[in-house]
């Protein structure tokens, strides 16, 4: 995965804490400490999205009298479902506080 805080990569493994369930499960970066989640929303449009073009595209196969409702009813689902899981990234729910460094002498030198 890529921290959107730190822009570093972590592996699944390297995650200590998490908290949250279902769709609003949160992880903290390894990294930055910095709390990253997913959108609930998109989550639930995407999990809708492809249990409905699966249950409309057996139907439709096993009915042929109802394709004409279960094809566009597929095909509109999967786009729900394609374009859902575009837009769903990890997003920075909580960033961890930044510590101020005062660096004006180190500044001064080059001045």
């Amino acid at each position: 995965m890529l921290c959107t805080n730190c822009s570093k990569f972590f592996g699944v493994n390297e995650v200590k804490n998490q908290r949250g369930k279902r769709f609003n499960a949160q992880i903290q970066c390894p990294h930055c400490d910095a709390w990253l989640g997913k959108s609930p929303v998109l989550s639930l449009l995407k999990m809708v999205g492809f249990y409905l073009g699966i249950a409309a595209l057996i139907y439709g196969y096993f009915t042929p009298d109802m394709r004409s409702l279960t094809t566009p009813i597929a095909i509109i689902s999967t786009m729900v479902l394609l374009v859902s899981h575009m837009m769903d990234h990890l997003k920075v729910i909580e960033a961890p506080e930044k510590v101020y460094v005062d660096d004006s002498e180190q500044r001064q030198k080059y001045r």
